[in-house]
This record gives structure tokens, C-alpha cells and sequence, in this order.
């Protein structure tokens, strides 16, 4: 199996951070809009497996992936991209024990997916995002980070909850 790293799917990776901006959805902020994609990527795992031709590279055991105070953990993050030249980023999938930290945003669950083509982030395995003391879960959560909004819908019969603070002063 030949080792490969492509250049691209460390920085896209991080985009997966984007989904922290569910609970502050009523922001008018981009996604990423405080995340400084021009600091170095720093990856660390147990293992890391490149499989070139099959288009994947996988790290595993306690991966954590660091970029500016933008920080993703889990047990595997696993990144599929095109075999040609380009070498583009189809998909990330984080798995296990997820969390994704940007500042005071956290998003948990028990797997992450980023769609590089589609733009959008979909968080499963009773995902939660907190901002601050403000919080929102549900069965299925999905960003789409060009768009600026959000669904976080319930299992047939499940709910969707939220808990969301006043932000103004208090008189």
C-alpha cells in the first residue's frame, strides 16, 4: 500500500469545523468566517493509511487535527478524493467519538460528514452543538456552509431541541 498524503484533503478536513455554526445559526457570520484556512494543518494518529489508487487516506487511533483554533477529534477521520491529477476531495468522514472545536463552538456526535461538491456538513450519532451556553440537538444536523443556514431535524416521532439565551443587556 503506497503512503500519500494529498495536499488538499488536510485543509478540506477542516472544513468539517464549518458545522460548529449551527447553534449560532442566527448569526449573520459565515461558517467560517473567523477561521484562518492560511495557518499550518497539523494531523496527528495512531496510524495513517494512503491507499493512492482507491482514492483514500485514513488516520486512525485518537486522530486530532489542529488548524489556526480550529481542532477536530476522532477516533478515525477517513478522506476520499478523485485518483486523477487534481486529486480532489469528494468526501471526509470523522467517526467516533467526534467533537469538533472553533473557539467557544462545539459540535459531538458520533460521526461527521463532509460532501466537498455539495458543500455541507451532516453530523449523525445524536449530534450536539453548543455555542456559549446556547445548544441544539437532534437526530441528523446539516450545515451548508456556503448558505449560511442549517437543518437539524428528529428521528420519525423524535424532536428537535434547542436552547437558545438572550444576548442583549439585562436593564
Amino acid at each position: 500500500m503506497k503512503s500519500f498524503i494529498p495536499s488538499k484533503c488536510l485543509l478540506l478536513a477542516l472544513l468539517l469545523l464549518g458545522c460548529c455554526a449551527v447553534a449560532g445559526a442566527e448569526e449573520k457570520s459565515s461558517a467560517l468566517g473567523n477561521f484562518d484556512n492560511s495557518q499550518p494543518i497539523e494531523i496527528t494518529s495512531d496510524r495513517l493509511e494512503g491507499d493512492d489508487p482507491s482514492g483514500r487516506a485514513k488516520f486512525s487511533g485518537t486522530v486530532v487535527a489542529k488548524q489556526g483554533d480550529a481542532t477536530i477529534y476522532a477516533d478515525e477521520v477517513t478522506i476520499h478524493y478523485s485518483t486523477g491529477k487534481q486529486r480532489d476531495i469528494d468526501q471526509v468522514v470523522a467517526v467516533g467519538n467526534v467533537r469538533i472545536v472553533q473557539g467557544e463552538r462545539t459540535a459531538t456526535g458520533g460521526k461527521a460528514v463532509f460532501f466537498n461538491r455539495e458543500s455541507k456538513v451532516v453530523l449523525t450519532g445524536s449530534p450536539k452543538v453548543h455555542q456559549g451556553k446556547d445548544s441544539v440537538q437532534g437526530d441528523e444536523i446539516t450545515v451548508f456552509l456556503n448558505e449560511e443556514r442549517s437543518v437539524v431535524t428528529g428521528k420519525e416521532g423524535g424532536r428537535v431541541n434547542a436552547v437558545f439565551h438572550p444576548q442583549g443587556e439585562k436593564k
